[in-house]
């Protein structure tokens, strides 16, 4: 591949909320990891007694986790799922941090968006743009989806308090956070050309899907979504069928060659922690700080 023609690699984020309330902090990807990934070892018993790898010892894991950008919600957010009159509809809450027990018991119970706007008076953040109505119905409808399999929810939008801007050649992909697999909800994803759709309130919606009938919480600290920065590049594909002969050549070379070292592993030691050979002989080097 021809020298990326871009010399400084900087993503970006921009906040446009001056605000110590703001609800949105961005972090490298890399330093985030889903809690049972931390906990999951390399190996472990099949019930055959025997042993079986784990995505752990998987490399591709690693990277993908380490990829980029976290959103993360600095404070908890209810989100109401709910119907008015006919038409399903969700409402996204940013909730202050000194909200009681008791107090979140009532804005849990509410049953209407009427009731929703009563209970939790005085207990979100930015209340006055929320009652004007900017967040009253902040998604998108139904409809819209009309023939998905999620097409009986509204899906709820935040406006992120970063817009993203990276040099003129890239783009980001907007992912849903990988291996976190929220319960609650899922993140629209795709590609946006933040090289220059960077303007007020473009590339900075977040939008979800709910996966429940019932209302939730995200907890503060949650992935929302995880930001891959790329450059642009044109392509174009070729489909090859490789003769048996050719495969067996294939096999020789490679899996009795160099992916020997990734197939003849031994552990270091009884934890099952294996040596780096992927990293040491094949990754190239990421870096997003």
């Amino acid at each position: 591949m021809d020298e990326c023609p871009i010399k400084e690699m900087e993503i970006k984020f921009q906040c446009v909320i001056d605000s110590e309330n703001r609800l949105f902090e961005p972090v490298p990807a890399r330093q985030v990891k889903p809690e049972w990934y931390k906990k999951l070892p390399t190996m472990l018993p099949n019930g055959l007694n025997k042993s079986s790898e784990t995505i752990k010892k998987c490399p591709a894991m690693h990277d993908w986790l380490s990829m980029g950008y976290l959103i993360r919600n600095r404070h908890s957010v209810f989100v109401f799922i709910g119907h008015d009159g006919n038409e399903p509809i969700s409402i996204s809450l940013p909730l202050k941090d000194d909200v009681t027990p008791e107090e979140l018991k009532k804005i849990k119970e509410s049953e209407t968006p009427e009731q929703l706007i009563a209970h939790s008076k005085g207990l979100i953040l930015a209340e006055n743009e929320w009652l004007e109505g900017s967040q009253k119905h902040g998604g998108h409808p139904a409809v819209q989806v009309k023939g998905s399999s999620w097409d009986d929810k509204m899906a709820f939008k935040f406006k992120m308090d970063f817009l993203i801007e990276t040099p003129k050649g890239t783009s980001c992909y907007y992912l849903d956070p990988f291996l976190f697999d929220n319960p609650y909800f899922q993140t629209w994803q795709g590609v946006i050309d933040t090289d220059g759709f960077n303007q007020l309130t473009t590339n900075n919606m977040l939008i979800f899907y709910p996966k429940v009938d019932n209302s939730f919480i995200i907890p503060k600290g949650t992935p929302l979504v995880q930001i891959v920065p790329f450059v642009r590049y044109p392509w174009k594909h070729t489909v090859e069928f490789l003769s048996k002969e050719e495969l067996h050549g294939k096999f020789r070379k490679e899996f009795q060659g160099e992916l020997k070292k990734m197939n003849d592993r031994e552990p270091l030691d009884d934890r099952n922690e294996y040596k780096q050979v992927y990293r040491k002989n094949w990754a190239s080097k990421k870096e997003f700080k």
